[in-house]
Parts: structure tokens; sequence; C-alpha cells
């Protein structure tokens, strides 16, 4: 078997997760206005959060592979890139006064909104060469090993206030790491699922009824659910936001991230869509907050919660196809390997 033959099963099934976590970002992201005013919106919205950037940190550690050209080629030009159109349209369309928030340079450097993830992979990349060595030397002791040193930091850096937006490059780094450690064991479990109905069913089945369960309690509480540090994991430990739950929000991530790759490994109409992520990821978000800022999302407010969900999934839809379409693909694809092409062929 060809080295190409043996990697296209493992490149499917990502390709297939992707497009599954990109769906729930979009979807995620266009519902979160209407979460507070919901139980079934806002419940919806909690599972979401609850492992959709785990699966992402995951497939983003499956593929990676240690190049300082990559990272600085494609990886930074493409953060420096997305900051600059989030940059421009945060001037032009949203009017935004960055003397508030520390000036013109720092807005371009740190993170806006949803730019952190691309924001965290470069550091993240910085950890390859450690991570690869204790997969492929130590093999399984080493990757438990890493894995144990990852949530360790993890756990610990909740301890501390970072500054320069980090808080969420600590928070989300074992959901890499692991993807990274355990590529060999996840492959393997994607083929095993292929050949065996019962590592697709049974996994499945314990999803289901662990996260429906979850579900329907948050239904019957009083109020919909909106700890938003428990969800969206990004403050130091305090005010009700603990060790425990950081704990819990990595053992979740992780159980249901290897589960998903049992269950819908094998999902193929996902597969075009996870190959799309880049112009969906980055430019869904100023197309949300320019439908939010210009009152594109008050007229269902105080409506029906049918009309409201689908009020926003039209509008969810509607992005999504025009990001993942044929001609903003390539543009984007031509865009984030406008040096790295050139200098990978070079070399």
């Amino acid at each position: 078997m060809s080295q190409q033959q043996s990697l296209s099963p493992r490149r499917d099934y990502i390709d297939v997760l992707k497009g599954l976590g990109i769906l729930l970002v979009v979807f995620g992201h266009f519902m979160e206005q209407y979460r507070l005013g919901s139980h079934l919106i806002g419940s919806t919205f909690v599972t979401i959060y609850w492992f959709h950037m785990a699966l992402f940190c995951m497939c983003s550690g499956l593929v990676a592979h240690f190049s300082l050209r990559k990272l600085l080629a494609q990886q930074l030009w493409l953060y420096l890139l997305g900051q600059a159109i989030m940059l421009a349209f945060r001037a032009i369309a949203l009017q935004e006064d960055f003397t508030a928030s520390g000036g013109l340079l720092m807005a371009f450097l740190l993170p806006w909104r949803h730019m952190w993830y691309l924001y965290a992979l470069l550091f993240w990349h910085l950890t390859l060469p450690l991570l690869t060595f204790l997969r492929d030397k130590l093999k399984l002791p080493g990757a438990v090993l890493g894995l144990a040193l990852s949530v360790g930091i993890s756990l610990w850096a909740g301890t501390i206030d970072w500054p320069f937006t980090l808080v969420r490059v600590f928070a989300f780094f074992p959901f890499y790491a692991f993807g990274v450690l355990f590529r060999p064991q996840i492959d393997a479990l994607d083929r095993a699922a292929s050949r065996f109905w019962a590592l697709r069913v049974v996994p499945g089945l314990v999803l289901l009824a662990g996260y429906g369960f979850r579900f329907w309690q948050m239904m019957q509480s009083d109020v919909p659910p909106g700890d938003s540090a428990k969800i969206f994991n990004d403050v130091a430990y305090g005010e009700g936001y603990t060790l425990s739950d950081r704990a819990l929000f990595l053992l979740v991530g992780i159980v249901t991230s290897v589960a998903l790759v049992a269950v819908l490994g094998g999902l193929r109409p996902l597969a075009p869509l996870g190959r799309r992520t880049l112009p969906i990821y980055l430019l869904h978000m100023p197309i949300l907050t320019f439908l939010v800022d210009f009152g594109f999302y008050e007229p269902a407010r105080e409506r029906p919660v049918a009309v409201i969900i689908a009020w926003f999934m039209l509008q969810a839809l509607g992005c999504l196809c025009i990001l993942s379409s044929e001609p903003v693909n390539r543009l984007f694809n031509w865009l984030a390997n406008l040096w790295y092409r050139p200098l990978k062929k070079r070399s």
C-alpha cells in the first residue's frame, strides 16, 4: 500500500469532523444573540460549546507537522491577513474607536473575537517538536505523559489572569496536544469503526444518552443557562469558575471528540465542507457582527421561538453557502499560500 493510500482514510475522517465543527461554530455564533431568551436555544448553544472547539483543536493536532517555514509563511501570514481584514471591517463598518482598546497597533496584533484560534495555533505549533518526540520515540507512555503535561498546564494556567488574550491558548491546548499525541490510535479507531458497526453505534448511543440527559436538565431549569465563564472557559478561576470546571470541560471535550471519530468518521457528505473551513471561519463573524449591529436580529427577538430559530438558521445557512462557494475558496487558498508555496517549491 502506498503512503498516499494509507493516509487517505485519515484525511477523509478529519474533513468530516471539520465539516461538523464548522457547522457548529457558525450555528453557535448565529444563535448566541437569542440564547438567554429561550430554554431551547440556550440549551442547544451550551451543548454546542461543550465540545465544538475541542473537536476543531483535535483536528488541527491530527494534521499538524512542524515546519518553521510553514509557521512563518503560512500560519503567521494568515493570522496577520485575517487581523488586517478584521481591522478594516471594524474601522469602516463598525466605526470602532481603537483608542479605548490600546490603540491601532494593539487592535491589529491581538485577536479580535474568533481570531483567537489562529492566534493560539501559532503558540501550539511551537510545541510540536516536543509532542511528536513523546509520541514517536516513547510511544504510548510518551503520549500519556504529554497529555498529562498539557492538562496540567491548562489547569495551572487558570490560576493566572493572563494578559494579551492568552487565556484560551492555555485552556484549549490539551485538545490540540491530544490530536498530536494520539494520532496513531485515533487513525486506528477510524479504521476499526469502518469495519465494525458496533464501534459506530455504541458510542453514538452513549453520546445521545449523556447529552440528552444534560439537555433535559437544562430545559427544566428556571432560566435559560447563562454562566458564561463555564461556557467559554476564558477567565481565570474565581467568582464561581473553578479548576474542577475546567477539568470537566477538558474531559468532556476529549471523550466527545473521540466518540465522534467513531460515530461520524464515515459521514462523507460533510467532508467537502470540512475542506473549506478557512474562509467560513474567518469571515462568518464579520458578517454576523454586521447583521447584529445594523439591526437584522431585532425583528425576530420578540417572536415565537420557532420564528427565531428559522430566522437565525436562514442567516447562518446563507452565510455558509456564500463562504463555502468555489470562487471564495479559490481566493482564500491563494491568499493563504501566497508565500508558503513558492518557498516550498524553492526548497
